[in-house]
């Protein structure tokens, strides 16, 4: 199966390259060639940028593909020249849109695809806008496309993100035993799928007709609390962990331009449904144990200089210490 990946060396992109390669796929990737790693050395790479339309449209028509994996459309205007140089020339195509389609606010919990669509995000509505546009080729011209929704996919390729947001730095906070803050009482629910596993997902799907025109959540049929996953953060590295725990409206009154990105995504418990995804592909269950995967993340941030030094920023110890010594109601 001949297949090209429109980007291939971000963090899911990473795990699809490598299910790929492990079913012997011929791989092609279409990217700017800029990312800090180098693709595996058996994929054939087409340099472009596909903001540049006409250049992109024209690279990608000139070849027949079994399959082609779209992970960097992010609107509307991506999706039609994708479909524009596409069209005629694939058996299937997967779009990677986002569970952020759905919210927030979110409808509830173990939402399924046939959930509100609730974006509000540029990034949501984005999304959005692009699974719609190819919804409406499949309906019109029977173009074979099948959507993911990812939730959070971690992995080599991009930092390992925590609730309440900000740079690499609490991976060395937890280093030197500092305590790191979480938004309310570190209960909120998630789904952290390794990008590996992500990966396996979408090779299975490639070239299942009955997917055509289909919309599927792909997430970690666990859940886990945000402290459950700080902490496993923690177990990755050997060492013990604070958690500091101060409600969500008054992080983001105490620094606005630090943590209001908890309203638009972390800030909310997020479990939506893997049931229909499981029911075409009953073979996929997340196999990367979490403190495994994790471990992973750091060791790729590690070695990319991504993780700043948590002692040039104080703005987590004073708001820790202002919490530490409020007064108590006896």
């Amino acid at each position: 199966m001949k297949v090209l990946v429109i980007g291939g060396t971000g963090n899911i992109s990473r795990g699809i390259v490598a299910a790929l390669l492990e079913r012997n796929y011929d791989v092609v990737l279409f990217n700017r060639g800029q990312h800090v790693d180098t693709p595996p050395k058996d994929v054939r790479i087409i340099h472009g940028d596909r903001q540049n339309r006409e250049d992109f449209e024209n690279k990608v028509a000139a070849e027949n593909w079994d399959a082609v994996i779209d992970m960097i459309s992010f609107n509307a205007e991506d999706a039609a020249s994708a479909l524009r140089a596409c069209k005629g020339k694939i058996g299937h195509f997967i779009h990677c849109s986002t569970v952020m389609t759905y919210g927030p606010p979110f409808s509830g919990i173990n939402i399924p695809e046939t959930g509100p669509l609730q974006g509000v995000s540029g990034y949501g509505l984005g999304k959005i806008d692009a699974d719609n546009l190819l919804l409406k080729a499949h309906r019109t011209d029977g173009f074979p496309v099948t959507i993911f929704k990812p939730s959070y996919t971690h992995g080599p390729g991009m930092n390992l993100l925590r609730q309440v947001g900000g740079d690499g730095s609490w991976i060395d906070r937890i280093r030197k035993g500092k305590p790191i803050l979480s938004a309310g009482d570190g209960l909120n629910y998630f789904q952290f799928l390794a990008s590996r596993d992500a990966g396996d997902a979408f090779a299975d799907i490639l070239g299942k007709s009955e997917c055509f025109g289909q919309i599927y959540n792909i997430v970690h049929p666990q859940a886990r609390t945000w402290d459950e996953w700080h902490t496993a953060a923690a177990n990755a590295l050997d060492v013990d962990i604070e958690i500091v725990h101060v409600s969500q409206e008054t992080l983001i009154a105490i620094s606005p331009e630090r943590f209001s990105g908890l309203r638009g995504n972390f800030g909310h418990t997020q479990i939506f449904s893997h049931q229909k995804l499981a029911s075409v592909i009953p073979e996929f269950n997340p196999k990367i144990p979490v403190i495994q995967s994790v471990a992973e993340n750091i060791e790729w941030m590690d070695k990319h200089n991504r993780i700043p030094d948590s002692d040039a920023d104080d703005v987590e110890d004073r708001i820790i210490d202002t919490i530490r010594n409020l007064p108590r109601i006896k």
